[in-house]
């Protein structure tokens, strides 16, 4: 019973820890409105020109004028005017608008960007992900699927099941 119970703790453990990125870099809504949310990405416009493209989700029954505002950070902890905003114009009837920030941002003075407005705020753009520098190593979700048949034989070990070998019977 014992070799069951680590299978389970080490299968539990491991579900857990291939979830934990996708909950810590969710962003949006935190401490905010809870009927808005911001969702933004990036893409490189032309050499190191880099656009940032996003969508606001406002409450239904919203109107009114909405300011977003991108700011940078060098730290991660200090937040700073990027000097970029969007005003959108809100009705009553749609809950999704598209926003877009161009070129002009400088991307040399910050490392990190965030969109906020609507008692909201987006997730983190890091520079890097804008295609700056080309990551060393795969996304932690990718490192955590090739735990998973690791994991798979250490339970078939603890538990104690004999898989048969194959006959190694040549014909012929």
């Amino acid at each position: 019973m014992r070799r069951i119970g680590l299978a389970a703790l080490v299968a539990i453990a491991l579900a857990v820890a291939s979830v934990a990125p996708t909950f810590a870099e969710s962003g949006g809504g935190a401490g905010g409105d809870p009927g808005g949310k911001i969702t933004v990405w990036c893409s490189i416009d032309s050499g190191t020109r880099v656009d940032i493209h996003g969508s606001l989700v406002v409450a239904d029954g919203s109107h009114g004028n909405v300011e977003l505002l991108l700011v940078g950070s060098k730290d991660g902890k200090t937040w700073k005017s990027a000097w970029e905003g969007r005003d959108i114009h809100v009705m009553k009837g749609q809950t999704t608008y598209s926003f877009f920030f161009d070129g002009n941002i400088n991307f040399n003075h910050f490392m990190d960007f965030r969109v906020i407005g609507d008692g909201t705020f987006s997730r983190v753009i890091n520079r890097d992900e804008c295609g700056f520098r080309v990551p060393e190593a795969p996304a932690t979700p990718l490192l955590l699927l090739g735990a998973f048949p690791a994991a798979g034989l250490i339970a078939v070990k603890a538990t104690g099941v004999r898989l048969p070998l194959p006959q190694r019977n040549r014909i012929v």
